[in-house]
């Protein structure tokens, strides 16, 4: 039987579509892949940054600590006065 006219253009255009749907279906995968990787680059770099601001507010508190008992000395009062003094 013969083929009708134009069937091997259709055959041609057909697989190059098909080639073309998966190459851009493995682009996709690729993304989703590379997205995944951001999405756990981002979440260390957030945890990082978490440690990182209860760190700095630790030191900021022992910071804070030693200006208030510098200034405790400074005063000539003891502990127990100033402690009675905030009450």
């Amino acid at each position: 039987m013969p083929r009708p006219k134009g069937s091997k253009n259709k055959v041609a255009i057909i697989e190059n579509v098909d080639e073309k749907i998966a190459a851009v279906n493995a682009e996709i995968e690729q993304l989703k892949a590379d997205l995944k990787a951001k999405k756990d680059e981002l979440k260390a770099l957030n945890k990082a940054k978490i440690q990182a601001d209860k760190a700095a507010a630790a030191k900021k508190a022992e910071e804070d600590k030693a200006k208030l008992l510098e200034a405790i000395e400074k005063s000539g009062l003891s502990y127990t006065e100033v402690i009675d003094l905030l009450k």
